[in-house]
Protein backbone atom coordinates (compact mmCIF):
# COMPACT_ATOMS: atom_id res chain seq x y z
CA UNK A 1 0.00 0.00 0.00
CA UNK A 2 1.20 3.50 -0.96
CA UNK A 3 2.19 5.16 2.52
CA UNK A 4 1.00 8.76 0.75
CA UNK A 5 -2.91 7.28 -0.31
CA UNK A 6 -5.44 8.08 1.94
CA UNK A 7 -8.87 6.13 1.62
CA UNK A 8 -12.15 8.21 2.19
CA UNK A 9 -12.55 6.83 5.42
CA UNK A 10 -9.07 6.99 7.01
CA UNK A 11 -9.30 11.09 5.64
CA UNK A 12 -12.35 11.43 7.75
CA UNK A 13 -10.83 9.70 10.86
CA UNK A 14 -7.43 12.09 10.38
CA UNK A 15 -8.87 15.04 9.86
CA UNK A 16 -11.33 14.17 13.35
CA UNK A 17 -8.16 13.61 15.08
CA UNK A 18 -5.94 16.29 13.63
CA UNK A 19 -8.97 19.15 14.70
CA UNK A 20 -9.08 17.41 17.60
CA UNK A 21 -5.67 17.69 18.70
CA UNK A 22 -5.13 20.90 17.62
CA UNK A 23 -8.47 22.30 19.37
CA UNK A 24 -6.81 20.39 22.62
CA UNK A 25 -3.47 22.26 22.05
CA UNK A 26 -4.70 25.38 21.63
CA UNK A 27 -7.11 25.24 24.36
CA UNK A 28 -3.99 24.80 26.32
CA UNK A 29 -2.16 27.74 24.83
CA UNK A 30 -5.07 29.80 25.52
CA UNK A 31 -5.66 29.06 29.11
CA UNK A 32 -1.83 29.81 29.76
CA UNK A 33 -1.66 32.91 27.65
CA UNK A 34 -5.04 33.63 30.18
CA UNK A 35 -2.71 32.98 32.98
CA UNK A 36 0.09 35.15 32.39
CA UNK A 37 -1.32 37.73 31.04
CA UNK A 38 -3.29 37.43 34.43
CA UNK A 39 -0.46 37.55 36.59
CA UNK A 40 1.29 40.61 34.24
CA UNK A 41 1.65 43.24 36.77
CA UNK A 42 4.71 45.29 35.01
CA UNK A 43 5.10 46.33 31.29
CA UNK A 44 7.91 43.74 30.41
CA UNK A 45 5.42 41.17 31.67
CA UNK A 46 3.57 42.15 28.88
CA UNK A 47 6.84 41.66 26.27
CA UNK A 48 6.99 38.10 28.13
CA UNK A 49 3.33 37.45 27.55
CA UNK A 50 3.62 38.62 23.98
CA UNK A 51 6.99 36.28 23.74
CA UNK A 52 5.27 33.27 25.19
CA UNK A 53 2.46 33.37 22.59
CA UNK A 54 4.19 34.20 19.17
CA UNK A 55 6.41 30.87 20.26
CA UNK A 56 3.48 28.73 20.88
CA UNK A 57 1.76 29.78 17.28
CA UNK A 58 5.37 28.93 15.84
CA UNK A 59 5.43 25.50 17.32
CA UNK A 60 2.10 25.26 16.46
CA UNK A 61 2.52 25.72 13.09
CA UNK A 62 5.28 23.89 12.46
CA UNK A 63 3.48 20.88 14.51
CA UNK A 64 0.25 20.90 12.62
CA UNK A 65 0.83 20.39 8.88
CA UNK A 66 -2.30 18.12 7.18
CA UNK A 67 -0.65 17.11 3.90
CA UNK A 68 -1.24 13.30 3.67
CA UNK A 69 3.10 12.63 2.49
CA UNK A 70 3.62 13.97 6.22
CA UNK A 71 0.48 12.97 8.42
CA UNK A 72 2.02 9.96 9.50
CA UNK A 73 4.62 11.87 10.70
CA UNK A 74 2.58 14.57 12.81
CA UNK A 75 0.19 11.99 14.30
CA UNK A 76 3.30 10.06 15.26
CA UNK A 77 4.90 13.22 17.08
CA UNK A 78 1.30 14.03 18.44
CA UNK A 79 1.19 10.05 20.26
CA UNK A 80 4.81 10.72 21.37
CA UNK A 81 3.78 14.12 22.94
CA UNK A 82 0.41 12.39 24.51
CA UNK A 83 -1.66 14.80 22.57
CA UNK A 84 -3.52 11.82 21.08
CA UNK A 85 -4.41 8.43 21.62
CA UNK A 86 -3.60 5.31 20.29
CA UNK A 87 -7.51 4.57 19.95
CA UNK A 88 -8.62 7.69 18.40
CA UNK A 89 -6.20 6.44 15.49
CA UNK A 90 -8.55 3.10 15.33
CA UNK A 91 -9.56 3.23 11.45
CA UNK A 92 -6.94 3.65 9.93
CA UNK A 93 -5.04 0.60 7.69
CA UNK A 94 -2.69 -1.49 10.41
CA UNK A 95 0.19 -0.85 7.91
CA UNK A 96 -0.25 2.76 8.19
CA UNK A 97 -0.96 2.38 12.08
CA UNK A 98 1.77 0.77 12.50
CA UNK A 99 3.97 2.82 10.55
CA UNK A 100 2.66 5.54 13.20
CA UNK A 101 3.51 3.50 15.98
CA UNK A 102 7.04 2.47 14.81
CA UNK A 103 7.56 6.51 14.37
CA UNK A 104 6.25 6.94 17.54
CA UNK A 105 8.58 4.80 19.50
CA UNK A 106 11.69 6.42 17.98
Amino acid sequence: MDPDHWSPAEKRIARRVFDAALERELAQVMAEFKRRAAAATLPQDMWAVEKYLAQAGRDIDAKYDYRYSVLEFVFARLLREGRIEDSELDGLSNDRLERIRRIAAL
